[in-house]
């Protein structure tokens, strides 16, 4: 007896098609959300470091702790951020998140006062930006894409690439001819307009409170006894600080190495073409193929990159911005990917909360580090020789990780 071929090759794509066309306006709501969310301060952080030294008297170290300070609030934040997105919906979450961050970016263009004020409103910044963080647009797309998620995780995960691309050098730019403080005023006008876009975007049903005992997974009990979980969270603080270490740092460090400082920011910002470039082609990779081994090569070709530039200085900068750029489109996407497998939909707010809280220490430890690395020895080659170190332990817990299901209901 032989199968019909036309019911069966038509069954998936129109499961997929469907998938896409309903999750579709979720999803563009979800990447502009995450484009000019939480993750965007950190990419116009290298150009302030020079001119904030200059006019305040701060070290590079005593800068680029605002990475920490607002780490430490969104890690503070976000497992009850995550669990009120769980709880009540998204739509909550983004109308009381996103004006009081919108705020709290705009008066730092007025910022006049001492070094602890300026950390205490990024701490805040990192408390309220938790709500538009990539944990609650993850959960987002993970509500209304399974066939297509690893996709689906790449179009968001590209939409905070393209910050990465486009911010250094537009705020270089903005710093050169108006200030430091106009970067504050560009960016508190961009992050309103995910507000402006939830007006406009119907989220589906799965997006809005559910009850959540009726949904597949694992919850944060149940998950606290997988070892899964523990390797998740060492994995993306490991390799959070190895790829978050020289984000803040490259344009200081191009600067230093005699590159002019417009210059310096625009080649800072191959991170992002290889971040844009990565992420939607990996996340269709992750539905065909086991996502770990498609990540592992490009976390090794960052550490060379790293490697690189430690022995071959400036000269080897744009190929170790694009391998940085690869991978960190591959450590998001990854991060989200990997928590939705093993965790499912019941809890991923709380607990997907808690992992990228882990991440984002990292990534604050990194550049905090290095900054004061920098002040103790003057240059920073120890703190690239501390990120190889980091990135070749998250990448060796990556493979000793067990095999995830597929889709969230197969537990």
């Amino acid at each position: 007896m032989t199968m019909n071929p036309s019911a069966a090759d038509t069954a998936a794509p129109t499961a997929r098609t469907a998938e896409f066309r309903t999750g579709l306006p979720a999803l563009i709501f979800a990447t502009l959300g995450a484009a000019f969310g939480y993750a965007a301060l950190a990419y116009f952080v290298g150009v302030l470091v020079v001119p904030l030294g200059e006019e305040f008297g701060w070290n590079r170290g005593e800068v680029t702790m605002v990475n920490l300070f607002s780490g430490i609030g969104l890690a503070v934040m976000l497992p009850f951020t995550g669990a009120l997105a769980d709880r009540r919906g998204i739509r909550i979450v983004s109308l009381i998140a996103i004006p009081l961050f919108v705020v709290l970016i705009a008066s730092l263009a007025f910022f006049q006062g001492a070094l602890w004020l300026f950390l205490g409103t990024y701490a805040l910044l990192g408390a309220v930006g938790s709500g538009t963080s990539a944990v609650i647009y993850a959960k987002v797309v993970s509500s209304c894409f399974d066939r297509h998620r690893g996709l689906a995780l790449g179009i968001l995960a590209a939409g905070l690439g393209s910050v990465g691309l486009v911010f250094p050098p537009l705020m270089g730019a903005a710093t050169e001819a108006y200030g430091w403080r106009s970067t504050f005023v560009v960016m508190a006008v961009l992050a309103a307009l995910p507000l402006v876009a939830l007006f406009f975007v119907r989220l589906p049903a799965a997006t809005e409170r559910v009850a959540n005992a009726q949904l597949p997974g694992k919850t944060p009990r149940e998950a606290l006894r997988r070892r899964e979980f523990w390797m998740l969270m060492a994995i993306f603080f490991f390799i959070g600080w190895a790829l978050l270490t020289l984000v803040p740092h490259f344009v200081p460090m191009l600067i230093d190495a005699g590159v002019n400082p417009v210059m310096a920011a625009t080649l800072s910002s191959m991170v992002g073409v290889g971040t844009v470039i990565a992420r939607p082609i990996l996340g269709w990779f992750y539905d065909r193929f086991n996502a770990i081994y498609v990540s592992v090569p490009l976390f090794a070709l960052a550490a060379v990159g790293i490697l690189l530039l430690l022995l071959a200085g400036a000269g080897i900068a744009p190929l170790t911005a694009l391998l940085i750029g690869v991978a960190f489109g591959a450590e998001i996407d990854l991060m989200a990917y990997l928590s939705s497998r093993y965790l499912g939909p019941r809890a991923f707010g709380r607990l997907y909360g808690v992992i990228y809280s882990s991440f984002t220490i990292g990534a604050a430890l990194g550049p905090v580090a290095a900054g004061y690395l920098f002040a103790a020895q003057g240059d920073y080659s120890t703190s690239l020789v501390i990120a190889v170190v980091a990135l070749v332990l998250g990448t060796v817990l990556l493979l000793f990780l067990p095999k995830y299901p597929r889709d969230a209901a197969s537990e």
